[in-house]
């Protein structure tokens, strides 16, 4: 580092060396000198940061800047004397930069070329001075014409200064090294002293180039901004497609709030939310659920600096965000893809709940395998119990008499044809064990809507013995790990060609507790006439993966 307090005694000796103050005869006082070089200017601006690039400072058309105008960057150094143990300062010149946007207080700027040292805060900003105002030339005054006689001019003394060579040598050596580096002015300072071993200033040279010498070789710890930021964050891993999720984050209290950028992968633009305050230090938002989703998810949060520092990143970036993988596993709402399910559920349905003389108990299980959207799009296999009593509604109602019993165990092989990623048709054989023998029935629907989202069913059952029955159910998938489903059905079961054609509404509700396990829970009402009807209940659960 720079001797400035050696360096100003040596310049102070070659300035006696070449100029005696000995006047003989007083004229008009010359302006006075410029100031030593040892001090250092205040400079007209400061880097208040630096942003994606951008430097920040505090010059703006307030003080005369404009867009396009060059100025200099320097560098502020401060030391300490290892020797003397006085405090040395100065700075040197990196390079040029250009303002790009003015407004009246600060300005952003942009690097011009190539910088001795990369920019940091706290760097010294010079306007150049071909920007500056240039003063008015003096215009002469005209000659004065008088009337009255010429008086004899005051003969004036010169002043005869003697030449020093090497005082003169020396000054024109501190004019060339004006702005240079320490190791250029150590090894210029060497050249002198070999060159003249014997000039009075060579003691002083000599302990000045070890200085600079031992700057160079042990460099001295300088202060570049604050400390490292101190935070506590818990990278996001396994989202869950179209789920929200919390996240949050422990900044140091140089922070006065923190923002999350978030955006699906692959996407051009983020989404920006500020995060709320948890407590001390701490931080936390929640990610919408549209922007949770397959291949992944990327992220990156900022802090908020406090006195107006604007906000930095201190998890991932804008160009380099963090990357949260999302589950490929498809669950309710997601995209298509292959899935396997175990589904079991049961319930119970009265016609009649002023005597349990028709109703019907059900319980079916069964296994698939979701292929694609397009083709074959799944295939199932189950099977199923069903018990209940049932008749016409003049032998029971009117007559009284004894239900009939009905049963049915049975089995089947569905299998659903894609036409389309929203278009699709069901087929479902069934066989059946009956008390007296082998029967049989079929099922089939036509589905509109994709079956892992939001669908509507229309088709109809014929059970062997048991009866008919026609179907409309509408599965709803808009609420995440929520299904609902609403059904309606026109039946003559369980009678079947004995009894009486029937309604029955179903509505069911379920809730995924678990990674891809749902249960299920549905309520309903039948009845064949105001007068014979009743409530119904079930239950399910299922599995998928």
């Amino acid at each position: 580092m720079l001797r400035r307090r050696r360096l100003s005694l040596v310049a102070v000796a070659v300035a006696c060396a070449i100029v005696a103050p000995c006047v003989a005869h007083a004229q008009t006082a010359p302006p006075p000198p410029r100031a030593a070089r040892g001090a250092i200017a205040p400079p007209e601006a400061t880097v208040l940061a630096i942003d994606s690039g951008d430097l920040v400072v505090d010059l703006g058309s307030a003080k005369g800047a404009h867009e396009g105008q060059l100025v200099e960057l320097w560098r502020p150094l401060r030391v300490r004397h290892p020797v003397t143990g006085q405090t040395l300062t100065d700075r040197f010149k990196l390079g040029t930069i250009r303002l790009t946007q003015v407004q009246p207080t600060l300005s952003l700027a942009k690097v011009e070329g190539t910088l001795l040292r990369p920019p940091q805060t706290g760097d010294h900003v010079l306007v150049l001075d071909t920007d500056r105002p240039q003063p008015l030339a003096a215009v002469p005054a005209p000659p004065v014409t008088s009337t009255a006689p010429a008086q004899p001019s005051t003969p004036q003394t010169k002043v005869v200064v003697p030449t020093d060579p090497d005082a003169q040598a020396l000054a024109d050596l501190f004019s060339a090294l004006e702005g240079s580096d320490p190791s250029t002015r150590a090894n210029a300072y060497s050249g002198f002293v070999k060159a003249r071993p014997g000039s009075r200033f060579a003691k002083v040279l000599k302990e000045e180039i070890a200085a600079l010498r031992s700057h160079d070789a042990t460099p001295v710890k300088r202060e570049e901004g604050p400390p490292p930021f101190e935070t506590g964050f818990d990278p996001l891993t396994r989202l869950r497609p179209g789920t929200p999720q919390r996240v949050s984050i422990e900044l140091d209290p140089r922070f006065v709030g923190a923002i999350v950028h978030v955006r699906r992968k692959g996407e051009a633009q983020y989404r920006s939310l500020r995060m709320e305050s948890e407590g001390a230090r701490y931080w936390g938002a929640t990610l919408p659920g549209d922007s949770i989703s397959e291949p992944g998810t990327e992220y990156f949060v900022e802090g908020v600096m406090s006195n107006g520092g604007g906000s930095i990143a201190v998890v991932g970036s804008a160009d380099s965000p963090k990357d949260a993988p999302v589950e490929a596993h498809p669950v309710t709402g997601k995209e298509p893809g292959t899935l396997a399910q175990i589904k079991m559920w049961s319930e119970y349905a009265s016609f009649n709940s002023k005597a349990a003389n028709d109703y019907l108990w059900q319980t079916e299980g069964a296994f698939g395998w979701r292929l694609q959207d397009i083709g074959i799009r799944a295939v199932r296999s189950g099977f199923g119990v069903l018990r209940g009593k049932g008749g016409s509604l003049d032998d029971l109602d009117v007559k009284k008499l004894p239900a009939r019993d009905v049963g049915l165990t049975y089995g089947y092989v569905e299998t659903e044809f894609g036409l389309g990623k929203n278009y699709g048709l069901i087929a479902r054989p069934i066989l059946g064990l009956r008390d007296k023998g082998v029967t049989g029935g079929a099922q089939g629907f036509v589905r509109v809507g994709n079956d892992l989202k939001t669908n509507l069913l229309v088709g109809g059952e014929v059970l062997g013995t048991v009866g008919l029955r026609g179907i409309v159910e509408l599965d709803w998938r808009t609420i995440p790990r929520v299904p609902i489903m609403a059904r309606t059905e026109v039946t003559n079961q369980p009678a079947g060609t004995g009894g009486d054609i029937g309604a029955r509404a179903i509505l069911q509700g379920g809730y995924e507790i678990f990674e891809d396990l749902t249960i299920d829970a549905r309520v309903s009402y039948q009845g064949r006439t105001i007068n014979h009807a009743g409530p119904g209940a079930g239950l399910g659960v299922s599995y998928q993966w």
